[in-house]
């Protein structure tokens, strides 16, 4: 009798309800992957079995596959968030000291513990690489939220216009605090090794008309040294052009005809900070002496600074975390500075469908899966990463519906061919 195959449709129309069931349940998970069922038919296998004679016993649910198509994406403002445009895995691993064992998922809804971790919502840790480089074994992320130290200026550069029209001074009347012997000064706030600023004064004194030349003076704010001020040419050249043609003294240009001049101002030793921090605070120093570029011209304009740039900076905390499309990983802080943490690994698979759902977002690797090779972002068939945004779940429930009203007739239908069943064997049963 037919019981066997019904019994096997009412199975397989169960377990089908079952996986739509779930994919409509994760229609609004972050990175959630739909499941669908495949289904076979069963025959009994019999040697010599008459082929235009074969009668199925039913069917069956060999497989539930997953459909890895990439899920729409929503912005979510928040910094952390990641989704993958394209193929592969995040990697993260088990917040457990010592245990190294690997989870791949999609949903990117990425946080920072107390300890400056990169973490899911779940705890586990993100791995990827150190620095900018993306080479080496993926390791757990970490953001140092000390980062934010003081970075003593190691170069100052400074464009300016001398005016042609400047009147002749004498330099050996120069006094930084008299503006009558000088024709133009700028000022350009530096840092110390403990983040302290001080200001770097450069005073310029037309000394030649003929020649179109101008002496240099320096001084630093707490430094000693320069107090007063230090001459450190004793001729800034012009051309007829108005550009630098070259330079005497301790200033020199690095190239003919190069439109800069270089010097190293030392700064050796310690900086006078009782002004700042009171006179029982240690002395800061300068690490290196600082590099000052200058890239003057001498047109008929007013005398002006165009940009003055610096390399150091006060100490600062962490303000921001955001990511890249490559996939790197930069904290900001109030100073201006700007690290580059780590680089987010994505893993691919050969067979995805091979991967083991583990519940939270997460798949394990298998024999059938293999081992997730892990990459850069957007190396090899590696997708890019969208920072401020996450992956939605791929589920359409307008076909999960549709799917459902059409496994629950399969069910009714199954279950109307038991009771037909049943009905025949009772008249059979009946019979005298």
């Amino acid at each position: 009798m037919g019981f066997q195959q019904g019994l096997s449709g009412l199975n397989i129309s169960a377990k089908s309800l079952d996986v739509i069931s779930h994919n409509v349940a994760n229609a609004n998970t972050s990175g959630f992957k739909a499941s669908q069922s495949v289904f076979a038919d069963v025959f009994s296998s019999t040697l010599g079995a008459n082929p235009y004679m074969q009668v199925g016993s039913g069917g069956s649910l060999p497989a539930v596959r997953q459909n890895f198509n990439q899920g729409g994406v929503t912005n979510t403002g928040n910094a952390l968030d990641m989704a993958i445009n394209g193929d592969g895995f995040f990697m993260v691993k088990r917040p457990v000291n010592g245990d190294e064992q690997k989870f791949y998922t999609r949903a990117g809804e990425f946080q920072l513990d107390k300890d400056g971790n990169v973490t899911t919502a779940s705890g586990y840790q993100v791995l990827g690489y150190p620095g900018s480089s993306g080479a080496g074994d993926p390791v757990g992320l970490t953001v140092p939220f000390d980062a934010g130290k003081p970075k003593a200026t190691p170069d100052v550069a400074v464009q300016v216009n001398l005016d042609a029209n400047e009147d002749v001074k004498d330099p050996a009347q120069f006094d930084a605090e008299d503006p009558e012997t000088y024709n133009f000064s700028t000022t350009v706030q530096s840092y110390d090794s403990l983040g302290i600023p001080h200001t770097l004064s450069l005073y310029y004194v037309k000394t030649s008309e003929a020649d179109a030349t101008w002496d240099v003076f320096w001084s630093m704010e707490g430094h000693a040294a320069s107090n007063p001020p230090l001459q450190i040419t004793d001729a800034l050249d012009f051309n007829a052009s108005g550009l630098l043609e070259g330079t005497s003294g301790t200033l020199e240009t690095p190239v003919v005809g190069s439109s800069r001049a270089l010097l190293n101002i030392d700064l050796g030793g310690a900086l006078d900070n009782s002004a700042f921090m009171g006179t029982e605070t240690a002395p800061a120093t300068y690490d290196n002496q600082i590099s000052l570029t200058l890239s003057p011209t001498q047109f008929s304009l007013p005398s002006s600074v165009s940009t003055v740039s610096q390399g150091g900076y006060p100490p600062g905390e962490l303000a921001a975390v955001s990511v890249t499309r490559e996939g790197r990983l930069q904290a900001r802080y109030t100073n201006g500075d700007v690290k580059d943490v780590g680089t987010i690994a994505v893993a691919s698979f050969r067979n995805p469908n091979g991967l083991i759902s583990m519940g939270d977002s997460l798949w394990s690797a298998t024999l059938e899966s293999g081992e997730g090779v892990a990459g850069n972002p957007g190396s090899g068939t590696r997708g890019l990463i969208q920072g401020g945004a996450i992956e939605d779940s791929n589920v359409d429930l307008t076909a999960e519906l549709v799917q459902m009203i059409i496994q629950q007739r399969a069910y009714q239908a199954n279950a109307q061919s038991i009771r037909t069943q049943d009905q025949i064997l009772q008249t059979v049963i009946n019979l005298r």
